[in-house]
């Protein structure tokens, strides 16, 4: 028996396409938002969700488009979409629409998560406070 070689770990960084793996889902072609230790924040494309992956559930996209682009059968309308965005977002990543609003809303919700308290929250962009009971009040 041979030995077994040792796995590098992935190099991703920010703004790295990849074929990113959920649970219950194929692996979907998306871009890398944010980095946060073993664990990244990914935007899919056709969905525009965003999540957070392992790095092992994380696949360099060239390296992986045989492996996960094909489309075996005409249902997969949506993630032919989704492929046809993520190969034009690659021929030209600084149009990519989607993935930089998805990262501005994001550099928004860390930096007002910072000076906000806990109890209010963002709805729509639309600060909402906590009801508060007021006893006594006639209402």
């Amino acid at each position: 028996m041979g030995r077994k070689r040792r796995k590098e770990p992935k190099q991703l960084k920010v703004g790295d396409f990849v074929f990113a793996k959920v649970r219950g889902f194929r692996a979907w072609p998306a871009r890398v938002l944010q980095e946060e230790g073993n664990m990244y924040q990914v935007y899919f494309y056709g969905t525009c969700n965003i999540a957070k992956v392992r790095a092992t559930q994380l696949f360099d996209y060239e390296k992986s488009k045989v492996r996960f682009g094909q489309l075996n059968q005409k249902k997969y309308g949506l993630f032919r979409e989704a492929m046809q965005h993520a190969e034009k977002s690659l021929a030209h990543p600084g149009d990519d629409q989607g993935y930089f609003e998805a990262k501005a809303e994001k550099s928004v919700e860390q930096s007002s998560a910072s000076t906000t308290p806990k109890d209010l929250r963002k709805v729509s962009g639309k600060v909402i406070l906590p009801f508060i009971h007021i006893t006594g009040d006639s209402d």
